[in-house]
């Protein structure tokens, strides 16, 4: 028997290169029956990310992948949000700290230290991930599928746990688990970007017809 194809308009290509969120978004979309691939896959040159909030850079980067690509395209720009540091690091959290060395673990490493560092001595330590979730049919579709996820808990003094990536380990959740120290699939159900793919599950469903017999 023949393996069955994926019909094109089931095929999504991710705005970002990132494993973590590649393994997260996939396992959210497989039951729409999406078949998502990283812009790395195409060559796509990544866009600059200059805007204040998460919903422009999304679009920007969901826009450029869906123009290198030809795909509709799905991305998400999410970020950190810390009271006490006025909402730091925000739309910079993947470079908060000044360029590490070569390597996303090297990064995620110096931004956490530098995170500490800033609330070294602070009592106040609630803070918020943030998500919006964009989708696009293609580069200039005029209505743009957006959602948004919000995950409240607090900065740790210190890691714990092994699994997920960026601010994880220090990221506080109410039963004093960090995000790190929670398996994929919880993590799926509960964080700021699991939310917001939840939240764009039904749009997807009423506004693409994904997950539909035949559809």
């Amino acid at each position: 028997m023949m393996p069955s194809v994926q019909a094109p308009e089931r095929r999504l290509v991710l705005a970002s290169g990132n494993a973590g969120k590649l393994a997260e978004l996939s396992a959210l979309l497989t039951p729409l029956g999406c078949f998502v691939q990283p812009q790395s896959d195409f060559g796509v040159i990544e866009a600059e990310e200059p805007h204040p909030t998460f919903v422009e850079n999304a679009l920007v980067k969901a826009r450029n992948a869906s123009a290198q690509t030809g795909l509709p395209a799905l991305a998400d720009d999410s970020g950190l949000c810390v009271g006490a540091l006025g909402g730091a690091p925000g739309v910079r959290s993947a470079r908060f700290a000044p360029a590490a060395a070569s390597g996303r673990e090297a990064q995620d490493a110096a931004n956490n230290a530098l995170l500490l560092e800033r609330l070294d001595g602070e009592a106040r330590r609630e803070a918020e991930f943030v998500c919006v979730v964009v989708a696009l049919r293609s580069a200039d579709d005029p209505e743009p599928l957006i959602a948004q996820g919000r995950l409240a808990g607090r900065i740790g003094h210190a890691a714990a746990g092994l699994r997920g990536f960026g601010y994880d380990p220090l990221f506080v959740l109410p039963d004093g688990r960090t995000l790190a120290q929670c398996d994929a699939a919880e993590k799926n159900r509960i964080s700021h970007r699991g939310q917001a793919l939840q939240a764009l599950l039904p749009m997807l469903r009423a506004a693409w017809n994904f997950g539909a017999v035949g559809g």
